[in-house]
This record gives structure tokens, sequence and C-alpha cells, in this order.
């Protein structure tokens, strides 16, 4: 956030400075272009035709000057307008009608319009926004900045921070109005998650300790005088005990490989894919007797791809764990790994329950349940597939899921070749 309030005060100056700039840069030329004229004007009355003298040489080097200045002039001016063009916020020029005397390509692509179609027309023309237009207002009749946060709608909605202020030319004679378009919906998304994520975090953690809590009281409130009641509420409150270590486990391991991810230290090396998928399946294998699930592996032997292995074999048993839950008893489980264009996929495919479409788009998300009752009963944490998409990224690859209700999902972790 301190980031975006230095932002907020360095690029709305640096603005106001650049596009003060431009204006005087045109108006002085405009200027030259006139004394220029009024030269050779001058020049042609003083020297007649095939004639020159003291005055009219004397004129002609001030024509000369006058171009070589004039010259320089518009290499300056074309050198703000690249700077300004160019930059990263949205910023552009009101007039006293509030028409638009100068736009970048950045606030351009905000209102979605081309630039060169943009000036000339009026603000409401570029975007009917009544936050917008009562910033404007403001700045207009006071003399100094304003600042607020209007939306976008349009298609996907664009969270943007505003400054406006007073455009003044040379003699300090107000012009119009600089707005400048910060554009934080990146940020709003990013506070918008951890919001979310210490909410659920909390929720998530709150619900064992609850009920470790409630069984150790009930426990010295005399239930420890029934062996039997002891002994029940001892298992619940250890099983309650292990999904908090398994939460807490697996913040560790999300946040570990988010920072070694950032910090590009998950070191990748070429290697067979078959060992690293192998170990998984042995991990899994004991869960998956239980049940009488039966775990196939279709990957060739000298198949390699560039991997941290130990964080591959986390993410496919992270998806095997899954698919074993969710899975009918006696039924498969498929793991393959197959070449596509561009890389490797790797994918787990299973006979069971299936997912509805509209939960697809958001089932890596951090704690997001389908089912959250079944979820929890079964010792899931909400965090398995967030930690698999993380693997996936980290590799420079991506996760995928297609699921059909009453069939079954496949879940496909893409590696680039």
């Amino acid at each position: 956030m301190a980031d975006l309030f230095s932002h907020s005060l360095f690029f709305p100056m640096l603005s106001v400075l650049l596009i003060a700039g431009l204006l005087l840069l045109w108006v002085k030329a405009l200027r030259l272009r006139r004394s220029l004229e009024e030269a050779r004007r001058a020049c042609d009355r003083w020297a007649p035709a095939g004639e020159t003298g003291a005055p009219g040489a004397a004129i002609a080097r001030r024509i000369e000057q006058v171009g070589e200045r004039l010259e320089r002039l518009e290499q300056q001016r074309k050198e703000q307008e690249a700077v300004f063009v160019s930059m990263v916020e949205g910023v552009m020029a009101l007039d006293e009608e509030e028409r638009v005397i100068n736009i970048n390509h950045a606030a351009a692509r905000l209102f979605g319009v081309p630039r060169d179609k943009a000036r000339n027309r009026h603000l409401q023309e570029l975007a009917r926004n009544a936050d917008l237009q009562q910033l404007v207002t403001a700045a207009r009749s006071g003399d100094q900045p304003v600042e607020g946060d209007i939306t976008l709608f349009s298609g996907e909605d664009r969270h943007l921070q505003v400054h406006a202020s007073r455009l003044r030319d040379a003699g300090g004679r107000g012009i119009g109005v600089l707005v400048v378009l910060n554009d934080v919906t990146r940020l709003r998304r990013l506070e918008n998650l951890r919001r979310d994520f210490v909410a659920n975090v909390s929720h998530e953690l709150k619900t064992p300790i609850t009920s470790i809590k409630g069984f150790i009281e009930t426990l010295q409130d005399g239930a420890l005088k029934s062996e039997e009641d002891a002994r029940r509420f001892l298992e619940i409150m250890a099983r309650q005990a292990d999904r908090l270590n398994a939460i807490i486990e697996d913040l560790l391991h999300l946040s570990r490989v988010e920072e070694e991810a950032a910090q590009q230290d998950i070191e990748l090396k070429e290697q067979p894919l078959h060992e690293p998928l192998q170990a998984a399946l042995h991990c899994c294998h004991h869960k998956a007797e239980t049940r009488q699930i039966s775990i196939e592996l279709k990957c060739e032997p000298g198949l390699c791809a560039r991997i941290n292995a130990p964080l591959l074999e986390q993410a496919v048993v992270n998806l095997l764990d899954n698919a074993i839950k969710y899975s009918a008893p006696s039924s498969p489980v498929e793991v393959e790994v197959v070449r596509e264009e561009g890389g490797i996929a790797i994918r787990v495919r299973d006979r069971g329950c299936g997912i509805a479409v509209k939960h697809l788009p958001r089932l890596f998300e951090r704690f997001y349940r389908v089912d959250k009752a079944r979820s929890r009963q079964m010792g899931g944490t909400g965090l398995g597939l967030a930690i698999v998409k993380h693997i996936a990224q980290a590799h420079g690859g991506s996760v995928t899921v297609e699921s059909t209700p009453g069939q079954g999902s496949v879940f496909g972790l893409h590696l680039p070749g």
C-alpha cells in the first residue's frame, strides 16, 4: 500500500510537469513560427527580386536562427510526447469544457477507445461515470488537487485511483484539468484475497480448537470418571489435533513453495519422471489398499522433464489423495504421462462422484471445498489443490481439471517441455 501512495504522489506531479512542458513548447513553437513568417515577409519587402543587402542578410540570418531554434523546440516536444505516450499511468488533459486536449495510450485503453479518436471528445463520451465527473468538477473549481477511487464498469470491472488537478499555462491562467489514472485492480484483488485468506484460516483453525477445548471442559466436568466416555472423547480430540496439525503443515508448505518460487530458489533438473511418480504411488498405496482402489501408472521410463522431484511427488500425492477420497470402493485410479504441444502433461483420472461445472473455476483456491462437511469428515484441509497449483507454477507450468458429475474427474499438471 505504501508503494501505491508514493505512486499517487509522484506520477501526478510528473504528469503535471510533463503536460505543462508540452503546452509551453507548443506555445513557444507557435510564437516562433509567427516570428519566422513575419521575418520572411519583411525580407521579401527589403530585398527586391535578385538583390541582397545588409538589412536583407541580417534578416536572413535571423530567419535561420529562428528556424534552428524551432527545430530544437520541435525535437524537445517530440521527446516529451514520447515519454507522455509511453507512461504506464493513464494521463489525460481536459480543457475548460471538459473536452480532451491530449491523452496517452494507457488512459485510452482504460476507456476502451483508440487514442486518436479520444481527442476533442467530451469526458462523458469516454466514460459515463458520476464519480469521475465529480472529481474533475472539483479540480476545475478549486485550487487544490483532489483524489478518489472509481470503478469503470465495462466488461471487466477496473478499479482506478484518480488524481485530478488544475491545469495552468505559463502565465498561471487555468486552462483545464489534468487527470491521472492509476489502475489498482490487481491490488484490490490481492487485498480481497488476503482478507478472504485470513478469514478462512481463522475459521479452519477455530473449528478444531473449539472442539478440543469443548471436550477438555467436558472431561474436567466429570467425564473422566467414565472410562468409556473419556476414551471416546480423547480419540475425538486426537483426530481434531491431527487435523489442526495438517492445516498448519499445509499452510507452512504452501508458504514455503510460494516464497521459494518468488525468489527463484527452487532447483529444477532434467530428469526422468517415472521415479518421483512411482514414489507418489507408493506413498498412497496403503490408503488406496484400504478402500480396495487400484492405482495404475502409465509413463515411459525414459520420459524426462525439468523438475524438482520432491515437489512434483508432493503435487501428485495430493492429486492421488483426492482421487482416492472421492472414488467409490474398488474403482480404479490412473496416472498417465503424455507428451503434448509445448510440454508434458501428468493426468490423474478417477471414476468418482465428479464435480459440478460451477465449482471447477474455483477448485484450486485456498480452502475452497465443493462439499465442506464431507471434505472435513475425510480429513481434508482445503489446501491440497492450492499447493498443486503453486508447485505447477514453480515449474513454469499450470493445472487443469475436467469433470463430469457421476463419472469422475481428470486433474492435469502441465509442465513445459
